[in-house]
C-alpha cells in the first residue's frame, strides 16, 4: 500500500498529529489565525522548498495559503467538530526534469486550524490525482490519521507531523528539541526534529525526518535511509514580500 506523507513548510509543510488526548480540545472563532511558533501561517503566505542529493535533486515543493474555509465532521477522540474556521493551503510536489519541464507528481490541499491552547491540527486533506479526501479521525478506504500536527510547546515524544495511514506502526513524533540546523540555504537555532516511522511488518517503509524552526516552519525534510537526499526551504514570503531565506527562486 502506498503511503501518503504530507510535507508542510511554513504552515506545513512539506505542511506537520496524540491518538488519546488527556485534555479537551476547543476551537474558537480565531482558529484560522495560526500563531504556532513552529508552523506560523496567514493568508497569502507561500514557500518554496528545493531538493538536493542523488534521488531528490530537481524535486520541489511549493506551498501557498489561499484562504479561509470552514471544515465540519472532523473527530478528535469522541468529539466531532463542525464549522471550524481553517486556513486552506495548496501544496504542489513535483520534479523538474533535465529539459526544464516540470512533471507534477502530487497536488495536495490541507485545511488547518489552531485550538485555544495554541496546538495546530490538520482537519482535512485532499489528494490529487487520487481524488481522496481525508477528515481527521475518520476512517476512509481503511486509512486514518488522528493526531495533532504541531504542539504549542513541542516536547520529545509529542505527536508532530502527519502520516496516512496512522496506526501502531505508522506514526510521527518529536525526537529532538532545541537544536541548531544548517541547510543548503540557511542556518537556524532552537529547532525541533520530528520523525515519521513506518514499521509495519507487512508494509515497512523508510522513516521520514523533518526539522521545524521557530517563526519559520519546516526548513528541511529527509529520510533515515538516505540522509543526503534532502529538500530544504529556499524561499518564503507573504504576498510579494520575501522573507526567511534570501536565495532567489531562479538561479
Amino acid at each position: 500500500m502506498k503511503k501518503k506523507h504530507v510535507i508542510i513548510s511554513l504552515i506545513i509543510a512539506n505542511l506537520i498529529f496524540v491518538s488519546s488526548m488527556a485534555f479537551a480540545v476547543e476551537f474558537g472563532s480565531n482558529s484560522a489565525k495560526i500563531t504556532n511558533r513552529y508552523n506560523p501561517a496567514t493568508v497569502g503566505d507561500w514557500s518554496y522548498m528545493q531538493g538536493a542529493g542523488t534521488n531528490w535533486a530537481g524535486r520541489f515543493i511549493y506551498a501557498n495559503v489561499v484562504g479561509i474555509e470552514e471544515v465540519s465532521g472532523a473527530q478528535i477522540d469522541l468529539d466531532t467538530f463542525n464549522n471550524v474556521k481553517c486556513l486552506k493551503v495548496n501544496l504542489t510536489m513535483a520534479k523538474q526534469e533535465q529539459d526544464g519541464e516540470e512533471e507534477e507528481d502530487d497536488f495536495i490541499t490541507i485545511w488547518m486550524a489552531q485550538d485555544t491552547e495554541g496546538n495546530l491540527w490538520i482537519l482535512k486533506i485532499y489528494i490529487f490525482p487520487d481524488n481522496d479526501t481525508f477528515l481527521l479521525g475518520i476512517l476512509f478506504k481503511g486509512l486514518i490519521f488522528k493526531s495533532m500536527f504541531m504542539p504549542a510547546v513541542p516536547a520529545i515524544g509529542d505527536s508532530a507531523g502527519i502520516t496516512i495511514p496512522e496506526d501502531t506502526y505508522n506514526f510521527c513524533e518529536v525526537v529532538e528539541v532545541d537544536i541548531p540546523i544548517t541547510t543548503n540555504y540557511g542556518s537556524y537555532t532552537s529547532c525541533i526534529k520530528t520523525t515519521c516511522f513506518h514499521n509495519s511488518p507487512t508494509d515497512p517503509g523508510d522513516a521520514e525526518v523533518e526539522y521545524y524552526c521557530p517563526d519559520v516552519g519546516e526548513v528541511r525534510a529527509s529520510t533515515v535511509e538516505n540522509p543526503t537526499d534532502v529538500i530544504d526551504l529556499k524561499e518564503s514570503g507573504t504576498a510579494t514580500v520575501t522573507r526567511a531565506v534570501v536565495i532567489p527562486l531562479m538561479d
